[in-house]
C-alpha cells in the first residue's frame, strides 16, 4: 500500500443509509446478548467478541451519523433515513423476543436437569446408607 491511504467511497441513499444503520443496531444488540449470556453461563469468549467488534460497529455508526448531522429533523432525506431505519427496528425488536423466549426455555431447561440431578444423587446416596 502507498503512504497515502486507501478508502473505499460509497454513497447511500437514505433507504439504504436507514437500512445500513438498523442491521448495525442488530449486530450490537445480538453482541449484547451473547455477552449476556456468556456471562451467566461463566464463558467469556463472547465477551471478547463484543469487545473486538463493539467499537468498529459504533466507528461506522458514527461516521453516518456524522454525515446526517448536515441534514436538518425536517430534511426529506433525514426521513426517508428515519423510515427505513423503522423496519430494521421492528424486525430487530421481534427476533430479540424470539431469543428471549429460546434462552428462557434454554435457562430453565438447564436448572431443572441441575435439579433432577441432585435429587437423583441424593435419592442413590439415601438407597446406598440404606443398603450398607
Amino acid at each position: 500500500m502507498t503512504s497515502r491511504e486507501r478508502r473505499l467511497a460509497l454513497q447511500l441513499e437514505a433507504e439504504q443509509a436507514g437500512t445500513l444503520l438498523g442491521a448495525i443496531a442488530w449486530v450490537l444488540g445480538a453482541l449484547q446478548i451473547m455477552k449476556d449470556r456468556g456471562h451467566a453461563e461463566g464463558d467469556e469468549e463472547f465477551h471478547e467478541l463484543y469487545d473486538e467488534l463493539q467499537p468498529r460497529l459504533e466507528a461506522l455508526v458514527a461516521r453516518i451519523s456524522g454525515a446526517q448531522l448536515g441534514l436538518g429533523a425536517d430534511d426529506a432525506m433525514q426521513q426517508e433515513i428515519e423510515a427505513a431505519y423503522a423496519p430494521m427496528h421492528e424486525a430487530f425488536k421481534t427476533w430479540i423476543q424470539q431469543t428471549a423466549s429460546d434462552t428462557f426455555s434454554v435457562a430453565v431447561g438447564q436448572r431443572l436437569g441441575e435439579v433432577l440431578d441432585e435429587a437423583e444423587e441424593g435419592a442413590e446416596a439415601e438407597g446406598g446408607e440404606e443398603g450398607e
